[in-house]
């Protein structure tokens, strides 16, 4: 029998790999919400050509002496019925395929590890099997557009090909501001805030920024609110992660990433949202130009090629690279991503309702995606209190963007906290458990 084969991890899958085995894993999760319930034997067909299409997603993860390595999965996943929490641990064992699809009602998830791609190559293997099921289901031929990138571009690990040392450099950093509040690591909150995206993009538009600063600096002011007078100081730090690809040519699936940094002091007096906003446009402006992420991306890959690390034992390197990634999560206040405008094929538009993102983390994070008119913000949370959200969800309304909030909570335990915060005039609808009963926790 013809061994199986197995794939180098990527720079940034290898310090993600350090949390293998541990309940707290970072894993993406993009889900569609179509017109009809889904139909789990088509979806199943639908999975199990997607993964001929993109058997990258189909694997393993295995553990030699030096370094952990990726190996082909021996047979395609199985769609399940969701009865997992949102996010659960992917890596649970060792043959634990690191990619899950499930549904429930009308909604589809595919959630896949970090280890093995971000949330743009994510996105494609969402948008293949969407497509796919629907063309299989309805006939809609045409909703499955194929990836552009041959196999080699799918498994290239950019990283290392665009590698060069001269180019590291570190940037220098304030001293961050660090949320405050009890935690619950075990049991962390997933909203969907959803807005229209075109009632945004006017606010944006007279603020002269572009949305993604506009909801930068909302999230900024959301967190200024409830800091202390003491901290005040302090920067609101946040990352921004930045697709690569297009800096690079690259067409990889693989984690192809890179941060770009936006800071904000308070002061004593709270400045306007707008003139947060175009200090946020002018920050982002710089940190996104190609020489100063080539800067950071180097920094990243630089500890993975030191040759000391490279030839430390395992064990060794997963503590290195795991208190590595904590003093990073340490240099930030929140994380800010976006997954831009999705599209998909005319043919698939008319049975996809709408499209979601979340991710896991260790505080509180939000991740953007616009389909149609309908923006999402995935908010994810491990604090017991709620506030930083309902002074986000006060901003907007503040600006005349009223919309929904989906949570993995119950129903009566929302309403609880909604009364309590004096809240429910803010929002034009509240969902326990997702609406209609999509999700469960």
């Amino acid at each position: 029998m013809a061994r199986p084969a197995w794939y180098r991890l990527d720079n940034i899958g290898k310090f993600y790999s350090a949390q293998a085995g541990r309940s707290a894993q970072t894993v993406f999760r993009i889900s569609a919400e179509l017109t009809e319930p889904v139909d789990a034997d088509m979806l199943q067909r639908a999975l199990d050509e997607t993964m001929e299409a993109f058997p990258g997603f189909n694997v393993v993860l295995r553990s030699g002496f030096f370094w952990h390595y990726l190996e082909q999965a021996p047979g395609t996943p199985r769609v399940q019925e969701e009865h997992l929490p949102i996010c659960a641990p992917l890596h649970t064992g060792r043959g634990s395929v690191l990619t899950r699809v499930s549904f429930y009602g009308r909604r589809v998830n595919v959630e896949a590890s970090h280890m093995i791609s971000d949330g743009r190559g994510t996105l494609e293997l969402f948008k293949m099997l969407v497509g796919t099921y629907l063309d299989l289901r309805y006939g809609a031929a045409g909703a499955a557009a194929p990836y552009a990138g041959s196999a080699d571009e799918k498994a290239e690990d950019s990283f290392s090909k665009n590698y060069d040392k001269r180019a590291s450099g570190k940037d220098a950093a304030p001293k961050p501001y660090r949320i405050r509040g009890w935690k619950d690591q075990a049991a962390p909150t997933f909203m969907e805030l959803h807005v229209s995206a075109g009632a945004l993009h006017e606010q944006a538009k007279t603020m002269g920024v572009s949305v993604t600063s506009l909801l930068i600096a909302a999230v900024i002011c959301a967190i200024r609110a409830h800091m202390p007078a003491a901290e005040r100081t302090r920067a609101i730090r946040m990352d921004v992660p930045v697709d690569l690809r297009r800096f690079f040519g690259s067409a990889t699936l693989r984690n192809f990433f890179g941060l770009a940094y936006v800071s904000y002091v308070p002061g004593a007096e709270d400045e306007p949202l707008a003139a947060v906003a175009a200090q946020v446009q002018e920050q982002l402006a710089r940190a996104t130009e190609a020489p100063a992420l080539k800067r950071r991306m180097m920094r990243m890959v630089k500890l993975e090629k030191n040759p000391f690390l490279r030839v430390a034992p395992l064990v060794l390197k997963d503590a290195i690279l795991g208190l590595a990634s904590k003093l990073s999560e340490g240099e930030v206040t929140t994380t800010v991503s976006s997954l831009g405008v999705i599209t998909l094929p005319d043919a698939a538009t008319s049975h996809v309702r709408g499209v979601s993102v979340l991710t896991t983390t260790s505080g509180i994070n939000f991740v953007a995606c616009t389909y149609g008119d309908d923006l999402s913000i995935g908010i994810t949370s491990v604090y017991e209190s709620n506030r930083i959200v309902r002074s986000l969800v006060g901003i907007l309304d503040g600006l005349g963007i009223r919309g929904a909030i989906n949570l993995n909570k119950d129903a009566a335990e929302v309403d609880a906290q909604l009364r309590r915060a004096q809240m429910e005039s803010k929002l034009a609808n509240i969902a326990g458990a997702w609406a209609e009963g999509r999700e469960r926790s």
